[in-house]
């Protein structure tokens, strides 16, 4: 039939309102059955830790989390394959419904069930409860605190490798364990209900600071590479020793930016292997007296001695300016000059030998003045010192004083501490075995026109050596 307007108007059929007020009635029915549901029930979505407690009353939750006292075993993992376990019953675990618990089911609503949880009512939390101590000795016994098992952290570093270039050495993670932050870590998995812990994920481990990616690093080697660019070369008269590049590269040091500097102590070897080399001092040498004859002196106080601290020092100064040169060492001692083999004397030199009461100045390799003479008395305990030693210095017209004695000398010439070489007016004989009994202090008599011709020959710094 149609209309005023010539149009169809269609109706409803009575079968499809009957679709639509059954399809409203259901939802109306599970909403009500939900609402019903979950009034003593956790929305779907509510957590304790990472367990799901939708849709249980509290006493499925109370026998859950009995279970899971029960079976609690807590596993951690970390680097090199480590693995080990807490389990709840050592450490006197409990778990109880607890004040989160009985809120978030209070304060849910349940006639939005169909929402699910949210908010404050979606992670709840149990009482959690344990022995303090025995977590801790628990803790103790993990075998990630083992010697055999813990590795230090180290940083990436700077090295000369085979080819003597700085190349960068790659840093070690390690396996050493922040107990601190672990102990926190197990804990919160303890108030989570939470059965595993990666000790690497969580942080547990100390790692080193410095990578070898790090700008720093890179930068470090090329100012490491321009502090070696320089070459210092010793002087030893007969011989040469060189500093070099690839010497220097092996006494830098890096620290923890990677910002380079100079080894004291790597420098200081090195002088102390060049003081063992050329170093002369107090040593023992084989002398010709007069006559061509040989004679081993030993010790003493005269040759050649590097200041070893001084000079590493002053090493350091010359490599960071960066300049080539050629220089000589520091020395606390001089001798009077440097040969092949360590012979620190030329062919003018004094021999006192104590055996025979003899002297002899010996000058470029001549014997230019000898004499008998009466050295210390050994009877007495006033020996004069064997070894080498150097004129220290000459002085005319000074008393010799001492415990005893006190002796005006016209020529006094010493070659190491109170002892040297001088005239004695009140003899009126040298030589022999007058020494043994009526030696002197430790000093060497002369008869007074050998000590005048001596003391106007002779010069300072010229060696003396005394043997018997």
């Amino acid at each position: 039939m149609e209309n005023e307007a010539g149009t169809n108007k269609k109706t409803p059929s009575s079968k499809a309102i009957k679709i639509g007020v059954i399809v409203v009635i259901a939802v109306i029915a599970i909403y009500i059955v939900g609402a019903v549901f979950f009034h003593n029930r956790y929305l779907f979505g509510t957590k304790i830790g990472d367990k799901n407690i939708g849709g249980k009353t509290i006493p499925q939750v109370e026998a859950m989390l009995e279970e899971d006292r029960k079976n609690y075993d807590l596993t951690l993992t970390g680097r090199e394959s480590f693995e080990d376990h807490i389990a709840g019953e050592e450490i006197d675990l409990k778990i109880t419904l607890g004040e989160s618990l009985q809120k978030g089911l209070e304060d849910q609503n349940a006639f939005l069930w169909f929402i699910g949880a949210s908010g404050d009512t979606k992670d709840l939390t149990a009482d959690i409860s344990y022995d303090e101590e025995k977590l801790e000795d628990a803790i103790d016994q993990l075998s990630c605190f083992d010697k055999d098992y813990i590795i230090a952290p180290e940083n990436a570093t700077i090295v000369v490798n085979d080819d003597d270039e700085f190349t960068i050495k790659e840093e070690v993670y390690g396996t050493t364990v922040k107990k601190d932050v672990l102990t926190e870590k197990v804990k919160d998995c303890l108030a989570g209900i939470n059965t595993a812990l990666d000790l690497d994920a969580e942080q547990c481990y100390e790692d080193p600071t410095l990578l070898k990616d790090d700008e720093r690093l890179q930068q470090g080697i090329e100012d490491a590479n321009a502090l070696c660019d320089v070459t210092i070369t010793y002087d030893f008269d007969y011989t040469t020793e060189t500093v070099d590049t690839s010497m220097i590269k092996k006494w830098i040091k890096f620290d923890e930016e990677g910002n380079p500097s100079l080894s004291y102590r790597r420098v200081l070897n090195y002088i102390e292997d060049l003081a063992d080399k050329y170093d002369t001092y107090a040593s023992v040498r084989t002398i010709k007296d007069a006559s061509g004859n040989e004679h081993t002196v030993y010790y003493g106080s005269y040759g050649w001695k590097i200041s070893q601290t001084k000079e590493a020092k002053k090493l350091i100064r010359v490599i960071k300016a960066g300049k080539d040169v050629t220089r000589e060492p520091i020395y606390l001692y001089k001798a009077v000059c440097r040969k092949e083999g360590n012979i620190d004397w030329d062919d003018t030199y004094v021999c006192v030998d104590i055996t025979n009461q003899y002297m002899s100045f010996i000058k470029d390799g001549k014997a230019v003045l000898s004499s008998s003479i009466v050295t210390g008395d050994p009877t007495q305990g006033h020996s004069t010192p064997t070894g080498a030693y150097q004129v220290m210095y000459k002085e005319r017209d000074v008393t010799l004083e001492g415990q005893g004695y006190s002796s005006p000398v016209s020529y006094f010439i010493p070659f190491t501490t109170n002892v040297g070489f001088h005239d004695a007016t009140w003899r009126s004989s040298f030589g022999g075995s007058i020494y043994r009994g009526n030696g002197s202090h430790g000093c060497v008599n002369m008869p007074a026109g050998n000590a005048a011709a001596l003391y106007q020959i002779i010069e300072t710094g010229t060696p003396v050596f005394v043997y018997q």
